[in-house]
This record gives structure tokens, C-alpha cells and sequence, in this order.
């Protein structure tokens, strides 16, 4: 017997190991094609089609009143006073999370968030995705404003942030 089979077989076996460098390397550029596509499209969001942010538009009601709507610009404030004791409403008419900042602490917001702070009980309690209501009740006269902050970060681009200062007073 001659060695030609194991040569046959052994070319065989080299040009199965080529095909497959072939594929892992057909594979290998699919995957960086696929990739460099999604982080074309990610670094692609952002507010408007033209770059812009779109700012959040939010919506205020206080002891149950409409207040005229606040459009706060991405990097802006909109301050709103309200006497303790009342309740304070804001919609921000899309998905968002809610802070609240109380003496310089962050506070997320949702049910059975509750704070104490220079003689105002403040309780928030989220409503829907949008939507937050704050409660406040003081047992005194207050010696000054209390203020605390709301902001408000979009769900779909969280470089769009609104704020609102809050302004408790007698």
C-alpha cells in the first residue's frame, strides 16, 4: 500500500481547517460590521432629528388647582411657591424619574418616600410613570421658606433633565 491515502486525507483535514479559518473570519467581520452599526445607531440618540433636545413639558397642579404649565429647558428650573399643608401635583407627560433634593440630600421618589425637614413633613407618592404628587404638612409656623428641588429625567434620553425648585411656605 501506498502513503497517497494519508496525503489525500491530510490535505483533506488542511483544507477543512482552511474553510473553517474562512467562516471565523467571514464571522469575525459580520461581528464587527453588526457592532460598529449598533454603536452608530446608539450614539445617534438624543432628543430631536435635528440634535436638539426636546424638552419636558410638566404639568402642575397645587392643592388641586391647574397652575399655568411649566416648560422646563433641558439644564433650566422653573420655581413654584406653595404654602405648607398643601399638596403639589406634577406631570411631566412622558416616562421619567423623579429626585427629590431635601437639605442637600437626594431622595428617590415612589410610594412611601417621606422626609421631615425644618418643621415640613413631605411625602411623595408616584401616580403613574409620569406623574408625582407631593404632600406637605406643617404642625408650626414655619421661622423661614422651605426649599426643596424635583427633577425630572427622561426615561428615553437621560441627558434631558428637568427641574423644579419648590418653594414651602406659611
Amino acid at each position: 500500500m501506498t502513503e497517497v491515502p494519508r496525503l489525500d486525507s491530510a490535505r483533506h483535514v488542511s483544507e477543512r481547517s482552511q474553510r473553517g479559518d474562512r467562516r471565523r473570519r467571514v464571522f469575525r467581520s459580520g461581528a464587527l460590521a453588526a457592532a460598529l452599526a449598533t454603536l452608530l445607531a446608539l450614539s445617534a440618540c438624543g432628543g430631536g432629528d435635528d440634535g436638539t433636545v426636546v424638552p419636558i413639558t410638566i404639568g402642575v397642579l397645587i392643592g388641586g388647582r391647574p397652575a399655568s404649565g411649566v416648560e422646563v429647558q433641558p439644564g433650566g428650573a422653573q420655581r413654584v411657591y406653595m404654602p405648607a399643608g398643601q399638596s403639589l401635583e406634577l406631570d411631566a407627560q412622558e416616562p421619567v424619574r423623579w429626585t427629590l433634593y431635601v437639605g442637600g440630600s437626594a431622595f428617590a421618589t415612589g410610594n412611601g418616600t417621606a422626609v421631615y425637614y425644618a418643621g415640613v413633613d413631605i411625602a411623595v407618592t408616584a401616580l403613574s410613570s409620569s406623574r408625582i404628587a407631593l404632600d406637605t404638612s406643617a404642625q408650626y409656623r414655619l421661622p423661614a421658606s422651605v426649599p426643596i428641588t424635583l427633577t425630572a429625567t427622561s426615561t428615553y434620553d437621560s441627558a434631558v433633565v428637568a427641574r423644579v425648585d419648590v418653594v414651602i411656605t406659611n
